[in-house]
């Protein structure tokens, strides 16, 4: 009995882990201007390191990529 449990309790486990969408992954990013040619998506614990290099928060004006 107490192998099925934890049986159930794995697979439970398992199948919500694999729930996964493009707009999962879009939470926590944000968009930024880097160099103020191409905007580009990233993490916000990547944001920090473009920020203090220069880029900027947001879209750029105008994107060349």
């Amino acid at each position: 009995m107490f192998d099925r449990v934890i049986r159930i309790l794995l697979l439970v486990f398992l199948s919500s882990c694999a729930t996964d969408s493009i707009e999962n992954r879009r939470h926590g990013q944000q968009l930024l201007c880097h160099d103020g040619k191409k905007t580009l998506t990233v993490s916000n614990a990547d944001s920090f390191v473009h920020l203090q290099h220069g880029d900027t928060v947001g879209p750029c004006a105008k994107d060349d990529s």
